[in-house]
């Protein structure tokens, strides 16, 4: 698994006097370097373009510098079209479920809308017959017409709505605004400056230092990064792992795990270096013979609870959400939560069993509800969570085990609310609890 390790903050009043001034240049190479391989790799991909060179001479000859600026660049920028193509692909799966959706809603209301046409016709004839009454008036001007108009009004909303996402379907090509689009309608100078703010050189197995451009001296903690003008050495201090990410640049050369890639990333007075390397890691060594842990993961809170060996009921927990918080604190929030869970379940020497829910589904879903619902599951981060919980897991040696999620709140509700005296929601986490040690429910 890959993991980083962030250094301390180096001001560049503390390096040499044109040390800033050279970091910056190159950053903005890099910068640049990336935009323009990113634009090949993106004219490839959705223009069909062709090219006679490759890009790595392409981008050299153009900028004159050396091989490890550009083909740096190079991977960034088809790690990015790779990633936006998938994305893509992923929006576009949506946006066909979403269309499907759209149309059997058109068709349910059409048919109500024919039927109520047809009971309209009904009464015109009763009217033209003379067998009108003072009811059918009234059942006309009060029931009738207004479902007919609000029917005919849903209708037209839909079709707008569909031929929108078709629309959007046939849009081949993405669009893509490095610096935020956000600041580039209201900030400039933000803008620029997060344009060129940071730069990744990936790793190298051969060598000494696992790394083209840093060289890492794990004797003193000197880190030289080698620019396009001169050597620039500064005192460095990383934090976690420093212990495994020196074990890494000590290691022989060619090693498979050796290589280490850092990100430099400019705060306008100091920069921050960020080691990333490949962390082994050890298979998890809890399991369900003597029981499990399962969680209910909810909007503001996550239910946990405790089984024994037998299925049976140990301990109920409750975790608290905080919906008000802001972005920060609640990743921060959701983080120590994740150390929470873990380190309960690894003192218990229990698996911990979740739901393997797909939210993009449940976006799909999220068309006709009422706005003040479809804005609570839009703050649902229950990925954030999954994802800081399995991470941490994985580290501490913790099985994660996810199970189907259908009607877990289902038979929790109907099968052991009374029984156990327990909320769904308890409940729901027992039930998947027990789906993940083999129970059948």
């Amino acid at each position: 698994m890959k993991v980083f390790s962030m250094s301390q903050r180096i001001y560049y009043k503390d390096l040499e006097p044109d040390a800033e001034l050279i970091i910056k240049k190159d950053l903005e190479l890099y910068n640049c370097m990336l935009h323009k391989a990113f634009k090949i790799c993106f004219d490839r991909a959705y223009k069909d373009v062709t090219y006679s060179e490759t890009d790595q001479r392409m981008i050299k000859s153009f900028y004159g510098t050396s091989d490890y600026f550009p083909l740096s660049a190079i991977n960034e920028a088809k790690a990015l079209v790779k990633s936006l193509k998938c994305l893509e692909k992923e929006n576009q799966d949506m946006i066909k479920t979403r269309l499907k959706k759209i149309d059997k809603k058109i068709k349910k209301n059409e048919k109500q809308l024919k039927k109520a046409l047809k009971e309209k016709e009904k009464l015109i004839n009763r009217s033209k017959k003379k067998k009108y009454t003072e009811e059918d008036y009234l059942y006309e001007v009060q029931v009738l017409d207004p479902n007919i108009k609000r029917l005919k009004s849903i209708i037209r909303n839909l079709k707008f709505r569909r031929n929108r996402n078709e629309f959007k379907l046939k849009r081949k090509m993405p669009s893509v605004c490095f610096g935020g689009k956000k600041n580039l309608r209201s900030d400039l100078e933000t803008y620029r400056f997060k344009r060129a703010r940071r730069m990744l050189i990936p790793g190298r197995r051969q060598g000494k230092y696992s790394n083209n451009l840093f060289k890492l001296n794990v004797d003193n903690d000197m880190l030289t990064y080698r620019s396009t003008q001169k050597d620039i050495v500064f005192k460095v201090q990383f934090h976690k792992y420093k212990d495994e990410l020196y074990a890494r640049v000590n290691e022989k050369h060619n090693s498979p795990d050796k290589a280490v890639a850092y990100e430099l990333m400019d705060y306008g007075e100091y920069f921050i270096v960020k080691a990333i390397f490949e962390k082994h890691m050890n298979l998890p060594k809890t399991d369900t013979l003597y029981g499990a842990v399962g969680i209910d993961i909810n909007v503001d809170h996550i239910a946990l609870c405790e089984t024994n060996k037998d299925g049976n009921i140990v301990l109920i927990k409750k975790y608290p959400i905080h919906k008000e918080n802001t972005k920060n604190k609640r990743n921060e929030e959701l983080y120590q939560l994740a150390i929470e869970i873990m380190g309960f379940c690894k003192s218990k020497k229990k698996s911990l069993v979740v739901e393997d829910l797909n939210f993009k589904q449940l976006k799909t879903r999220m068309l006709y509800r009422p706005k003040k619902q479809n804005k609570t599951l839009s703050s649902f981060a229950y990925k954030k969570i999954l994802e800081k919980l399995e991470r941490k897991c994985l580290m501490n040696e913790v099985d994660v085990i996810k199970v189907d999620p259908r009607n877990t709140s289902k038979i929790g509700k109907e099968k052991y609310t009374k029984i156990k005296g327990l909320s769904v929601h308890y409940c729901a986490a027992y039930v998947i609890n027990r789906r993940g040690m083999g129970f059948v429910d």
